[in-house]
């Protein structure tokens, strides 16, 4: 067990960043390493620290936001064998706490040039993968912790890119889980083989076998670490499954393979074409208490009328065919992390996931559930849009909507790109400036706008090749 990184309060510096020659696009040679972008890139970063410094809003009270989580103690214990008790443990991965902290310094260094806030984002991460030798797979929840809190690992990573990309750190050498081989090297590399050996063998799993928000969080994370790996065309993941999948045999990809199935799983569950094996109370067994008897029995999917059922029946049930106007976390937690994979591949230059509307009509769609048992169905067009989800929640029930650094991504997008034209009503649920939650965090920051400011699609990059 290593002790916890010590780490002091860091003092506000921005001036420098945001005027003349003190300018981060002086400071940094065109040819250093670049960073891929997962939400923001540091090109785009720079601006929004020009536009705080103008006076502008959002950008302005956003910036101070983020400069002040930068600017928080990151101090919390790691252990070798990590545990997950609760949701929000180990605290060093939770959102609200290590990992919004952690995101927030590597934000900092482009907002404001400061390397100290790069070198504290170097220490954490090495820190992380020197002392936590494996995620526990007995306790199911690290499969839903880790889910939500690696995506901002990895964007924490990669927004350092050009600091890192010539120091040694200590890290794991081996990819394959519960291998403890310790060693020096290139600081990504190893970072690398982190998140093959830890997050990405526990989580993959749940990307399987889960249609709920579990599953959500778990596709995003797969496709971070596998697009996180595009330089790594060696890398082999071993990617977990159910036993109804594959013989219950563990396959492995390549990262560009485990990129596309990741993209794959999300594309199948938005339009129902996925099975949960994860619940005892799922949608797909079409029966149980949590199918009311007044309507047809629905399964897993973003139904036609945007209610994602297996979430919708942790308040209510899964053939709802509204939401009843109180206050939907389990959809929006599930919604939160589909926007935040939907916006990496749109950065890989593909906007199917945001586009996505299944119209086949399937009167009779069959499938066989968790439990051998077959079914037939009917899939109706018109399903999986997240658009159409969001406005399930939003427009349809008049629900207030909580998550809201997701739907400042979501926003973002639909505003130019809508096909309801129910957009405009979404900009009176966003509470600037938004911080994190179990999928993104810091969104008005990222993806916020003036109100006479038409945005800009992002900075694209190919996906793993």
């Amino acid at each position: 067990m290593r002790s916890p990184l010590q780490l002091l309060f860091v003092p506000l510096i921005v001036l420098m960043a945001w005027a003349g020659t003190g300018s981060l696009a002086a400071q940094q040679p065109a040819n250093t390493p670049a960073s891929r972008g997962y939400l923001t890139t540091p090109q785009e970063l720079r601006v929004i620290a020009e536009k705080a410094a103008a006076g502008l809003e959002p950008y302005r009270t956003a910036v101070d936001d983020v400069l002040k989580w930068a600017n928080r103690k990151w101090d919390y214990q790691l252990d070798e064998h990590e545990r997950c008790k609760s949701s929000n443990s180990p605290a060093w991965i939770d959102s609200e706490r290590g990992v919004g902290r952690l995101y927030a310094r590597a934000l900092a260094y482009h907002l404001t040039g400061d390397p100290r806030y790069a070198e504290e984002t170097k220490t954490i991460l090495e820190q992380i993968m020197s002392t936590v030798q494996t995620l526990s797979l007995s306790d199911q929840q690290c499969r839903l912790n880790f889910g939500w809190g690696t995506p901002e690992l990895v964007a924490a990573a990669d927004l350092i890119e050009d600091y890192w990309a010539d120091l040694i750190c200590v890290g794991p050498l081996s990819t394959r889980y519960g291998v403890a081989e310790m060693g020096s090297g290139p600081c990504k590399v190893l970072f690398q083989n982190w998140l093959v050996k830890n997050p990405y063998y526990v989580v993959s799993y749940t990307a399987e076998d889960s249609q709920s928000n579990w599953g959500a969080a778990a596709t995003t994370t797969l496709a971070y670490i596998a697009d996180y790996l595009w330089d790594r065309p060696d890398v082999r993941l071993v990617h977990r499954v159910p036993e109804q999948i594959n013989g219950g045999q563990n396959m492995e990809f390549t990262p560009a393979e485990a990129y596309a199935h990741a993209n794959q799983l999300a594309l199948d569950r938005m339009n129902g074409y996925r099975i949960d094996y994860h619940s005892s109370r799922g949608c797909d067994f079409l029966s149980g208490d949590q199918q009311l008897p007044d309507f047809p029995p629905v399964k897993s999917q973003i139904t036609e009328k945007g209610i994602i059922p297996e979430d919708a029946r942790r308040e209510e049930a899964c053939n709802i065919p509204r939401y009843n106007g109180e206050y939907q976390n389990y959809p929006q937690v599930h919604l939160g992390n589909v926007i935040q994979q939907c916006e990496l591949m749109w950065r890989r230059g593909d906007r199917s996931c945001y586009d996505n509307i299944d119209m086949t009509d399937i009167p009779n769609y069959t499938y066989v559930d968790g439990k051998g048992q077959t079914h037939t169905t009917h899939l109706y067009p018109g399903r999986g849009s997240v658009e159409r989800a969001i406005d399930a929640i939003i427009v349809d029930s008049s629900t207030e909507w909580k998550h809201d650094s997701a739907l400042e991504v979501a926003y973002r997008y639909y505003v130019q790109h809508s096909r309801f034209g129910n957009v405009a009503q979404w900009a009176a649920h966003l509470n600037r400036p938004s911080n994190c939650s179990q999928d993104v965090c810091f969104g008005t920051l990222t993806h916020g706008f003036g109100p006479d400011e038409t945005p800009t699609p992002p900075p694209t990059v190919a996906p793993p090749g």
